[in-house]
């Protein structure tokens, strides 16, 4: 007698079945489970287990997995169980289980189809949603499917659904995403993903149904994302139909109509309807798109209809406050939670008043008068007054409003209670960090505002992440952080998650220019030496026209107290040869120098304050000796070794966010160097410099930077400033088209020839517009303007020397700051200038 038992799992988007699977007949099919006691009662002794369809994986560690052997007695083993433990391991697609006679016991075989190892991973189609930022959404969501693992349908389920968001985000209504296995071996396959993305649906006509209150027009207007196409939508894209931006915008309508006094009005869902008016010739080029693999475009307009229902309208009434009794409590805390709910009606009224801050009336209104009842205003302060809460560590703040409706002298009011539960304070128990292979944890604990034991501050919280970023080496823009409630304690567990990023750079340099000949060289820098937050540069440059070698390095924590240590030693001559620069400006510049530098956070002297943990103050002292041979020209002429000795102050206030991928933030810092004759100096002198930068950005891919700076340099002897003190602006870090030192005040040599000089006065102001095409790469068009002054010439005398220009900039794995291909264009070149009004200049790092 042979007895066979089943059972069967599949995958949840398996379309079928596999071809030995589909031999059985329905019968069996259907009776698997029911079989599994008739197995139990017949059988006694497993005698022998085989495995039948095992390739990747050795029988011996399949059955090692089941737990079973050979002696088992079946009539206690329970296969289901062992079923569902082989199903856990996310190895196969299916898996069954068949009893033969033999002998005197049961051969039990198990017949499984492992899933296929993934050596590719392939997306096709999708030109028109961007291949390129597809891939980063999906590395950002952390939906990556590597190379070399095992199939995981659930996971390939996560990225269609990406894909089809992301599609639809595009105006993509009806996207077709094919998921499919290509076999490249026995055991291997290629996952592909077959995007057909469909036509982008486009508004021409919006109509509303049912209002009166509100004009259509006027109504439209409040509908920010979703607009009527237009000759210029082509800019924001508000004429694609997105469902995500159609509900924001229905909410914007109902909040039109709070705002008046409507609290029971209706937005309906619009009835669309959709029409393709693609050309003849178009249809006939889709055709020839869809052979090339490329996605077909069509021409489909829409026509939305919004229906509406208004109500009645009503007036405000009496406000009254219960339950707060022991945050913000007493007349105070009605004074607040009024000024609160009355900011938000100022602001949502006139632009004006917000703009001024006028100060909003916060008493109920007269009997006789007659105000609209703002819901929309009432639930904005509500959430500006949680914010509060929130910002003091109070998270679990509550309020629920409760509205009455009454009749006054033929006006319906409406009279609010606002029932708070203000909470418990809530502190930060445990502060942990995922992803830091490197760094170790006291280094990004310290870069938190936010320690455990605090107030759990969500503003101080989101703060942190500004000093997590500005740290450039623990990147945590990926991952939303997960805050925990500790049961039955106030208290929260804070994980952040993130991965290392480019802390090492080491560049073979090895380069041609017009003025330094070839050169070649190399330089290393970590950025967080040993995973502590040290950073250590080495770097040597050399050819025939220079050589340069620097050391430095930087501890951050000292001892572990916040305050930093830097020190730097340098060496190097730079050959500005006649052949290369022309006699006027050649000369030969050697030097060396020392310096050390100690630095803290303002917050160390002032706790509690943001602004400060943002602030930074630092000192230093440098010490160079300096010297110029063979110069040609008068102002160029040939120097003794001269001895220069400063010290050098900075406060920095900056909320930037990355070193090198800004997108939002402000700086501002303040610098003094003083050199007198204290110290020694051959020339004393003293320096000031003011610099601001501010970045921000609309959306994720637009980001916009602005960043000026003035220097001044006093020369404290009767003696001219050495020429290496001069400010000399020009070049990829100040006015990009421009060689370094060709800006700046000109003047006659003994030649009668014109040479630009420099100057002890200067001023640049650069302009940015960077279009993020993906994580690693960037479009930017800049304007820059600036100029040198010398010593009595007044600043602005003489016009700014201006630049504008598109780069490319390329971030690479070897390295955090970013490659550079600048092309540049001068605006106003000077007039003896020969080099030409265009260039081309390579670079690495950033201007600001």
């Amino acid at each position: 007698m042979r007895l066979t038992a089943e059972l069967q799992r599949l995958t949840p988007r398996r379309p079928r079945l596999g071809p030995w699977a589909r031999g059985l007949s329905p019968l069996v099919l259907a009776a698997s489970l029911q079989a599994l006691p008739a197995l139990a009662q017949d059988s006694e002794v497993i005698t022998k287990i085989e495995v039948i369809g095992a390739q990747k994986q050795t029988a011996e560690t399949i059955i090692f997995k089941t737990g079973l052997k050979t002696g088992d007695d079946l009539r206690n083993v329970d296969l289901t169980a062992i079923l569902d433990k082989l199903w856990a391991t996310n190895a196969f697609d299916d898996i069954k289980f068949q009893a033969d006679d033999e002998g005197n016991g049961k051969k039990l075989i198990i017949l499984v189809k492992e899933r296929p190892l993934i050596k590719e991973v392939d997306f096709r189609g999708g030109t028109e949603v961007g291949l390129s930022s597809l891939k980063d959404k999906i590395k950002e969501k952390k939906l990556t499917i590597n190379p070399d693992t095992v199939y995981d349908p659930e996971a390939a389920r996560k990225v269609k659904d990406l894909i089809v968001d992301q599609c639809a985000e595009k105006g993509f209504r009806n996207p077709v995403i094919e998921v499919s296995l290509e076999p490249m071996g026995p055991t291997t396959s290629r996952l592909v993903f077959e995007i057909k993305e469909g036509g982008k649906v486009r508004i021409y006509r919006i109509a509303f149904r049912g209002n009166k209150a509100i004009g259509s027009k006027a109504l439209a207007s409040v509908m920010a994302k979703t607009r009527k196409h237009w000759m210029f939508s082509w800019l924001t894209s508000h004429d694609l139909l997105v469902e995500k931006n159609l509900d924001e915008d229905l909410m914007a309508v109902k909040k039109a109509y709070w705002r008046l006094g409507y609290k029971d009005v209706f937005v309906g869902k619009p009835t669309i309807e959709v029409r393709d008016v693609t050309a003849e010739k178009n249809k006939k080029k889709n055709e020839k798109r869809a052979k090339e693999g490329k996605s077909p475009k069509y021409d489909l307009r829409a026509e939305l209809v919004i229906p509406i229902l208004e109500g009645e309208a009503y007036s405000e009434g009496t406000f009254k406050l219960e339950g707060n009794d022991n945050v913000i409590k007493g007349e105070a805390g009605e004074k607040f939670y009024r000024t609160k709910i009355a900011e938000a009606k100022r602001d949502n009224h006139s632009w004006l008043a917000k703009l001024l801050s006028i100060k909003p009336d916060i008493k109920d209104p007269k009997p006789s008068e007659k105000r609209p009842f703002d819901l929309d205003s009432l639930n904005q302060g509500i959430d500006k007054i949680k914010e509060q809460y929130s910002n003091m560590g109070y998270i679990m703040f509550r309020a629920e409003k409760k509205m009455d409706v009454r009749d006054e002298n033929g006006v319906k009011k409406v009279d609010v209670t606002l029932k708070v539960d203000e909470g418990e304070l809530y502190t930060v128990r445990h502060l942990n960090f995922e992803g830091n292979n490197v760094t170790k944890d006291k280094v990004l604990r310290r870069a938190m505002i936010l320690k455990e034991g605090d107030p759990f501050q969500t503003e101080l919280f989101k703060d942190s992440f500004t000093g997590l970023g500005q740290l450039g080496f623990f990147d945590v823009k990926t991952s939303e952080p997960k805050v925990d409630i500790v049961p039955d304690k106030p208290q929260v567990d804070i994980t952040i998650k993130g991965e290392e990023a480019g802390v090492n750079e080491v560049l073979f340099q090895g380069g041609y220019g017009s003025v330094l000949g070839f050169s070649l060289g190399m330089s290393f820098s970590t950025r967080n030496l040993g995973g502590g937050g040290e950073t250590l540069s080495l770097s040597y440059n050399g050819g025939k026209y220079q050589r340069m070698a620097s050391i430095s390095f930087t501890e951050p924590y000292i001892f572990d107290l916040p305050y930093s240590l830097t020190t730097s030693i340098s060496d190097g001559t730079t050959d500005y040869d006649a052949s290369r620069v022309g006699a006027a400006y050649a000369y030969k510049q050697l030097s060396r120098a020392l310096g050390v530098s100690m630095g803290t956070r303002l917050s160390t002297f002032i706790p509690g304050k943001t602004w400060a943990w943002f602030t930074t103050y630092q000192v230093g002292y440098t010490f160079r000796i300096l010297k110029i041979e063979g110069g040609r020209n008068y102002y160029y002429r040939d120097t003794s070794s001269q001895l220069t000795s400063t010290v050098n102050n900075f406060i920095t206030y900056s909320t930037v966010n990355h070193p090198f991928k800004p997108t939002h933030g402000t700086k501002l810092s303040l610098g003094f160097e003083y050199g007198g004759w204290q110290f020694g100096g051959d020339r004393p002198f003293y320096r000031t410099t003011l610099e601001f930068a501010k970045w921000a950005n609309i959306g994720e891919r637009h980001i916009f930077g602005f960043n000026s700076s003035y220097g001044y340099v006093r020369n404290l002897t009767n003696d001219s400033l050495a020429i290496w003190e001069l400010y000399r602006p020009g070049g990829e870090n100040s006015i990009r088209g421009y060689t370094y030192g060709q800006v700046g005040t000109a003047a006659k040599d003994n030649t009668n020839a014109s040479v630009v000089v420099g100057g002890n006065k200067q001023f640049i102001a650069n302009a940015e517009y960077q279009f993020k095409i993906a994580d690693q790469f960037r479009i930017v068009a800049f304007y820059d303007a600036g100029n040198a002054w010398a010593q009595g010439v007044k600043i602005f005398h003489e016009s700014l020397r201006r630049s504008a220009g598109l780069e490319f900039r390329f971030f690479l794995p070897i390295s955090p700051a970013p490659l550079r291909l600048i092309w540049a264009r001068k605006l106003n070149p000077y007039e003896f200038d020969t080099e030409g009004k265009t260039q081309f200049q390579f670079s690495i790092g950033t201007t600001f």
